[in-house]
């Protein structure tokens, strides 16, 4: 209900060691690894190269965001680094039932990410099959995008469906999340908040460990529960 997961991309590019270590000591749930190959989105995203890297640097928990073009040819890669989630989004994949197991076979744990504008109803087929789903709250590959209003009545919609189909899912939700976005999002039901420029990475890493302190208690407040 509380899970914070960092978008590593977001930290400083030349001193990701530090950035890290600044994460794990805020109490950070998760990193949030974002893979971009220019095809699915836009933009050039981080490599697999430096997830090995960290991967071997860190035993913090690891959530890869694939936004390319057949994710299927990197899952089992992707799974050898030890990264616990493995995220593929649906509208990029051709047999989305087939791209869970595989995920599933290679060791990790089974995400989907939905764009704002795909419906729920491409669960209803793989709902009980997966760990993770993560729901684009902007269109992915850009940044600094507004939130988009209508996705607080998907994410409760979305927990409905996890309420009836499967109740150890983690809703997850990525994309302009802060401050201001953070309440909406937990009155409506997620579980993992993607904070990036909006919410941890402000400038000097001394600051890390505040302000995720400071988002759980957004969380907690909007939910009614004292920590």
């Amino acid at each position: 209900m509380d899970k914070i997961a960092a978008s590593i991309m977001c930290g400083n590019a030349l001193e990701y060691m530090k950035e890290l270590d600044a994460l794990k000591e805020a109490d950070v749930d998760m990193i949030h690894y974002d893979v971009m190959d220019g095809k699915f989105v836009s933009n050039l995203g981080m490599g697999l190269y430096m997830l090995e890297a960290m991967k071997e640097y860190t035993d913090m928990v690891f959530d890869v965001h694939l936004m390319v073009v057949e994710p299927d040819n990197y899952i089992e890669r992707i799974a050898a680094t030890g990264a616990e989630y493995i995220c593929v989004h649906a509208e990029a994949v051709k047999h989305l039932s087939r791209s869970i197991l595989r995920i599933k076979n290679a060791g990790a744990k089974a995400g989907v990410v939905l764009n704002p504008s795909t419906n729920l109803n491409v669960l209803d087929n793989v709902i009980e099959d997966i760990d993770l789903v993560c729901l684009m709250t902007v269109n992915p590959g850009g940044s600094g995008e507004k939130f988009i209003e209508n996705q607080y009545k998907k994410i409760a919609d979305l927990k409905a469906m996890k309420e009836k189909y499967n109740k150890d899912l983690l809703i997850e939700v990525d994309g302009n999340i802060g401050p201001a976005t953070i309440p909406g999002c937990a009155k409506a039901g997620a579980d993992v908040y993607v904070c990036g420029t909006s919410a941890i990475f402000k400038g000097d890493r001394a600051k890390y460990k505040p302000l995720t302190k400071e988002m759980k208690d957004i969380i907690h407040k909007a939910v009614g529960e004292v920590k």
